[in-house]
């Protein structure tokens, strides 16, 4: 009796060491990628307000608060913390092989063919639910029309239109998938089934866009992205589709200009 009451008393304690071990294990292994995330946010906002402050395009703080002007300013906000935002994430991605194990070495399991068709059946079945989203679930609302405005007040210079392309058709796509797909979905998936972890990193995905109205139509492209992914194990994959997908958002865009 003596020896077997020890071993009792010293069970429990041991099995909440094993969950608190596992919350624990779980916020270390997402809490770097919301890092990432939030820190997106930081670079953009403060290289924002400096090319503001700097007079960039005619504009300043002044005006900025009176949205007049504030085209120009933003764009190469943009650019600037896209440029930053990368070169950190090649450094972080390039130490202990991360480049390997989200997907930027190849270009997946899946042949080429079986590659193209999984990705034309996943976008095509998101663009007709975005479609009819925006039909009959908000219609009247322009889902184009916040990026219309700002791209007309932006002079149509050859250094604005490379910018803006950069921005949004290449700098974009990348960084988003580097970060909710090869991050983020990563991590969760460590720790939660595949399918709760696509939802829950297109949800975040979705709302840092911050548009609300437009959240359930970009969950739809981002959910097809995140099932893309796990499918093929390629973010190059992921990350050229997002480009063209964002390229032919641009010309639209701009065809409204």
């Amino acid at each position: 009796m003596d020896i077997t009451e020890p071993v009792t008393q010293t069970d429990a304690p041991v099995q909440r060491m094993t969950w608190t071990t596992k919350i624990v294990a779980f916020l270390r292994g997402i809490l770097p990628s919301f890092g990432w995330i939030l820190l997106y946010f930081v670079l953009q906002l403060l290289c924002t307000t400096i090319m503001f402050a700097a007079g960039v395009g005619g504009s300043d703080l002044a005006s900025a608060a009176k949205n007049e002007g504030r085209g120009v300013a933003v764009l190469w906000g943009l650019v600037l913390s896209a440029v930053i935002q990368i070169g950190l994430l090649g450094f972080y991605l390039r130490r202990n092989d991360r480049f390997r194990t989200i997907g930027l070495d190849s270009f997946g399991r899946l042949s080429f063919a079986k590659t193209t068709g999984l990705a034309v059946v996943l976008i095509f079945a998101a663009m007709v639910a975005n479609f009819l989203y925006a039909t009959y679930v908000i219609p009247g609302i322009g889902m184009q029309e916040d990026m219309a405005k700002m791209l007309a007040s932006i002079p149509r210079t050859p250094a604005n239109i490379a910018a803006g392309f950069f921005a949004i058709a290449i700098a974009a796509p990348l960084v988003e998938e580097l970060l909710f797909r090869g991050l983020l979905q990563n991590a969760l998936g460590r720790f939660i089934p595949i399918w709760a972890a696509i939802l829950l990193s297109s949800l975040a995905f979705a709302a840092v866009h911050l548009q609300p109205y437009a959240i359930p139509g970009l969950m739809t492209l981002s959910i097809a992205f995140g099932y893309l992914y796990h499918r093929t194990g390629s973010l190059r994959t992921n990350i050229l589709l997002h480009m063209l997908n964002n390229t032919a958002a641009l010309l639209l865009t701009q065809s409204m200009v």
